[in-house]
């Protein structure tokens, strides 16, 4: 129903991220965005591998969290 809504009425927001580069995805969002790479380099101060940041141990998770909370964006 949703995906119905989001064609006739554009209910839903687009997947795209703000950026126009990919879609708004967990990947894109940590690794890739260009809009968010100062906060990226703020928070990870060397290179991190996606597992690492979404499935790591619990201090790389807080540094997810404040990430993301930080970006502004709503899981």
């Amino acid at each position: 129903m949703q995906q119905h809504l989001h064609k006739k009425l554009r209910a839903v927001p687009s997947p795209m991220c703000p950026c126009g580069d990919a879609e708004q995805d967990a990947a894109h969002i940590l690794q890739d965005c260009r809009n968010l790479q100062p906060l990226r380099r703020e928070i990870w101060t060397r290179p991190v591998p996606l597992h690492e940041k979404l499935h790591g141990p619990v201090e790389a998770l807080l540094k997810t969290t404040s990430f993301i909370t930080r970006a502004g964006l709503h899981v």
